[in-house]
């Protein structure tokens, strides 16, 4: 069903119905909304390229956390964070929508002072013929 209108400062519009994946009755939803908030948390995407490319958020210290999603695949929604480790080197991961434990061997993205680099030709972050939106926090 269609949307019942644009999204604005306080309202997301649902599907008119009763549309069992986001508006059926007698059940619970949830919605996460990001924002961009400069110097803090960056909102954004990015075309893949194959090869390294550094996502600029406009941060001084780096990103802290990124959750990175491909929009035309069937790929992962990872996240990356500097608890688990953002390094030069495998960084481990977590994708968010499946039940397996933390990758430790790949080295999907790196620091950057601005935001982070992604480093590698992958489908999950960086293939040249994906588009992926990102949230990221300083």
């Amino acid at each position: 069903a269609p949307f019942a209108g644009n999204p604005t400062a306080t309202t997301i519009p649902l599907p008119s119905g009763t549309a069992s994946a986001s508006n059926r009755s007698g059940y619970n939803y949830i919605a996460y909304l990001f924002a961009t908030v400069a110097g803090v948390s960056k909102v954004g995407s990015y075309s893949g390229t194959g090869s390294t490319q550094t996502i600029d958020c406009g941060f001084s210290s780096g990103a802290r956390f990124v959750l990175i999603k491909c929009t035309n695949d069937a790929e992962n929604w990872i996240v990356f964070d500097s608890v688990r480790g953002i390094v030069s080197g495998n960084d481990p991961y977590l994708a968010l929508n499946t039940t397996d434990a933390e990758n430790t061997s790949s080295d999907f993205i790196d620091p950057v002072s601005s935001g982070f680099a992604v480093n590698t030709n992958s489908g999950e972050v960086n293939n040249s013929s994906n588009t992926y939106i990102f949230y990221a926090i300083a």
